[in-house]
């Protein structure tokens, strides 16, 4: 018993046909009581030489590609790499977070410590993607941190002339920063 017809918007959760009609396929799972449902909103497909069924997603899944800006939360750091999570790239919102490395640059002799901190948002560019591993840089003069953490107190960081000095407790910090550092306006426009 096909419950929608081949062609047809589904939603998730809806209910496609019984397992003995078809095979669940991409994007279907299987109930309890051998029903195959969608799992996405999207396009029902019904093959019916091969005997499965599919949904076809109506919003492409959503993938970071290198040469994409993406602005990321740093979540830890070790001597020469950090840690991030990816929260936006090419100036969409990701659904779903990614973890990314900062790569080192040729030649550094500084620790990541010096250059960014836990907690704090940068702007960076995808410069690689090998086996799910995404490798950021932000090397580049518009790359760097836009909004810093004290390491301290956790508040927000005040551009100064020597770096970054936190207003609670006056603690000083070295950051690889962008020209427009703490300007919200124009980091909600990325």
């Amino acid at each position: 018993m096909v419950f929608v017809k081949d062609g047809e918007v589904v939603a998730p959760g809806e209910p496609l046909c019984i397992q003995e009609e078809f095979s669940p396929g991409d994007n279907t799972g299987l109930d309890g009581q051998g029903r195959v449902f969608a799992k996405v909103l999207g396009i029902a497909s019904y093959d019916k030489s091969k005997r499965v069924v599919s949904v076809k997603p109506l919003k492409p899944a959503q993938s970071i590609k290198v040469g994409d800006q993406v602005i990321a939360q740093v979540r830890s750091i070790q001597d020469k790499i950090a840690v991030v999570t990816i929260l936006s790239a090419g100036g969409r919102a990701l659904k779903h977070p990614k973890t990314a490395v900062i790569i080192p640059r040729k030649g550094m002799k500084e620790d990541m410590k010096d250059v960014v901190g836990v907690g704090d948002i940068i702007i960076a560019q995808v410069i690689t993607q090998f086996m799910g591993v995404i490798g950021v840089s932000i090397w580049r003069p518009n790359l760097g941190v836009v909004l810093g953490v004290c390491d301290k107190c956790s508040s927000i960081l005040n551009k100064a002339k020597m770096g970054l000095v936190c207003p609670k407790c006056g603690e000083k910090h070295k950051r690889k920063i962008v020209p427009f550092y703490g300007n919200m306006e124009r980091i909600a426009l990325m």
